[in-house]
This record gives C-alpha cells, sequence and structure tokens, in this order.
C-alpha cells in the first residue's frame, strides 16, 4: 500500500547524483497542502502517467491545486477516491553546472571542401562545463526518469552526441572560415568559443546549457589516410607528397599554424597534389562511370554524415538523404543533422 506523504524533499544527493526519485521505490501518495521544499541548486518536476503535471525551482511550497492546476481535474474525476491526495512521481534535477572530461574514442572527420584534402581527421580532448536548463525536456532526451541518475550515465550519453556535434559544427566552421588542416591543427580558444555558440542549439534540444568548452584539437597521425579511404582527397601515391604538408604545419620553426607559416615545403607539396587532381581528373571519369557501386571501405567510420555515406556509395549526397526520408536507410535524426550507422549502411547495401 502506497504511503502518504505530507512533506516532499531531497534529504541527501550522493556525491555524483544528477536526478533522485521521490519517494523511492515505487509511487506514493501526496496530500494536498503538503510542503515541497526545493534547495538552491535544485528543481522539482510532478510526473503521472508519463506527462508533467508542473515544475518547480528553488524554495518552500505549498501543493494546491492552484500550482498543480491538473490535479483539479483529477479531483473532480474521483480519482483519488474522494480523499485530498494525488499520486505522483517527483523528480528532482540539480541545477548546477556539470564539468564533464570528453576525448575522441575515433577521428572525427571535418570537411573542408574548399581547401586540399577536402577533410581532416581531427582527435582531441578536453572538459567542457553543462547545466540543466529545461528540466522536463532533460529527463526526455537522457531518458533520466529512473530513481537516481549519475554524472558517468550522463556522459555516457553525452559523448558520442557531442562528437556528433562537434563533427557537424567544425566542418560548418571550416567551411564559413576557409579552415584547412593547419587552422584545425592550431585549434585554438578563439574557435572554441565560436564553437560553444554554435553548438548551443543542439544542447537546447535536450534542455541544457553549454556554459564552456575547452577541447585540444589535433590533426590524427594518419589523417590523410583515414580521410582517403572514406572517398576524400585523391590517390594513396600522393600522400607522400601531402605528408609535407602536414609536417610543415605541425613544425614549430616553420612560423606557427598560419599559411605563412607552413613553409615552401608544405606549399610546394599541395600545389603538386592540386596539380596532379587536375590532370588525372579526366582520365579517371569514364573508369567512375563505370565502375560499380562500391560496399564501405575497411576505413568506414561507426557513425557518418550523409556526404560521408555519400562519398563511400559513390552518389551524390541529395540521393542519400532522399533514401533515408523514404525509409530505405535507416538513419538517426540529431537536431536537423542525419547520422547513418556503419551497420544500417551495410543493411541498405544487403538489400
Amino acid at each position: 500500500m502506497p504511503q502518504v506523504f505530507d512533506s516532499v524533499l531531497v534529504e541527501s544527493w550522493l556525491k555524483d547524483e544528477i536526478v533522485q526519485k521521490f519517494p523511492r521505490g515505487g509511487p506514493g501518495d501526496i496530500k494536498l497542502g503538503s510542503q515541497l521544499t526545493v534547495n538552491t541548486g535544485e528543481t522539482a518536476v510532478f510526473v503521472r502517467g508519463g506527462k508533467s503535471m508542473g515544475s518547480f525551482d528553488s524554495g518552500r511550497h505549498t501543493l494546491t491545486t492552484e500550482n498543480i492546476p491538473l490535479l483539479t481535474d483529477l479531483l473532480e474525476k474521483g480519482l483519488f477516491g474522494g480523499k485530498n491526495v494525488f499520486t505522483a512521481d517527483v523528480y528532482f534535477l540539480k541545477t548546477t553546472d556539470l564539468t564533464l572530461k570528453w576525448g575522441t574514442a575515433n577521428p572525427i572527420v571535418i570537411e573542408h571542401p574548399n581547401r586540399s584534402p577536402g577533410a581532416s581527421a581531427i582527435v582531441g580532448n578536453g572538459t567542457y562545463v553543462v547545466r540543466v536548463k529545461d528540466a522536463w525536456r532533460f529527463l526526455n532526451a537522457m531518458d533520466a526518469f529512473r530513481e537516481s541518475v549519475r554524472q558517468m550515465q550522463i556522459k555516457e550519453r553525452l559523448d558520442p552526441m557531442l562528437g556528433v556535434m562537434m563533427q557537424d559544427k567544425l566542418s560548418e566552421l571550416a567551411i564559413a572560415k576557409n579552415l584547412g588542416p593547419a587552422q584545425l591543427q592550431s585549434f585554438s580558444k578563439d574557435i572554441n568559443d565560436l564553437l560553444v555558440g554554435l553548438l548551443q542549439e543542439e544542447f537546447d534540444a535536450i534542455g541544457m546549457t553549454l556554459v564552456d568548452f575547452n577541447i585540444r584539437l589535433a590533426l590524427h597521425p594518419k589523417s590523410l589516410e583515414v580521410v582517403t579511404n572514406m572517398g576524400y582527397g585523391t590517390s594513396y601515391v600522393q600522400k607522400q607528397q601531402a605528408d609535407a604538408f602536414v609536417a610543415a604545419a605541425e613544425n614549430p620553426a616553420g612560423g606557427g599554424m598560419s599559411d605563412m607559416g607552413l613553409g615552401a615545403m608544405g606549399m610546394a607539396a599541395m600545389q603538386s597534389m592540386q596539380q596532379q587532381q587536375q590532370q588525372q581528373q579526366p582520365q579517371q571519369a569514364p573508369v567512375q562511370q563505370q565502375a560499380p557501386q562500391a560496399a564501405p571501405a575497411a576505413g568506414t567510420p561507426d557513425v557518418m554524415t550523409p556526404a560521408q555515406a555519400a562519398a563511400i556509395l559513390q552518389v551524390a549526397e541529395e540521393d542519400v538523404v532522399a533514401a533515408i526520408e523514404a525509409g530505405d536507410l535507416k538513419a538517426r535524426k540529431i537536431g536537423r543533422a542525419y547520422r547513418i550507422s556503419k551497420a544500417n549502411l551495410d543493411e541498405f547495401l544487403a538489400g
């Protein structure tokens, strides 16, 4: 038999706990007129039948039909047997800053089609700071309707999402600012600050605020090989020339990471690669027209953008998006962007 409560509050938090349900262990009946205590740095959400009955910020609140209007209808329908009690789950959430560590499990591919070789494979690590802004949206997006949710559980959900968000926004930034491998290699606080603004829309969708972002990025040691295997750039023979470009970008003696400081060797290597691209394109065109649709290469990432999938399939990006919207190719939509898993691409190719 559910216990009847006349006081609703969290008496103690675990050190890394973010969400705590009241009461623990099952549903509870709450008396009308009960006192709700929400401490500083908390918010409380009342939930019944999977729907929000209302939320409360810090302070002491007397629970009535005035601050939980939905109760009026429920009481009039006699759902509580005429008693001045109601049944609800109350989820308390911390709204203080959370500092989380982050690092790339797999390289992030940043597209910069106006700068050779067309994309860069980036690795990085650092920290980011977030806080809960919209408790109801957060509970739904993070699947947090549980007895207790710890910081590591949130991190496990946020980390891969952040990787996808960064890949999208850094590609947008690289195109808008005409950034190439050298500038991405010298990832600075200025770009970190830009990313806070660019990523906030994505965090809004999960009910959070991105407070700070401090990620250090670097080119993957085999960046050109990774992006070439994904369909960017040109042939493997040209990698040796492009390696000189990467080495120049990483050489402190070359004047930093700006284009002027790349050195003659790096610029010459890039000019040579571009000339070979122009020479080889007419010769390769007939072969590309006759080649059958290719299966994903060995370097196919676990998660990819429609543009990356299109490069692997040797079709236009619009064709990939059309296949997704038609339901032929399974993909997950995050914000306004599609993401395709390698397993779903393999399934699509298998028919």
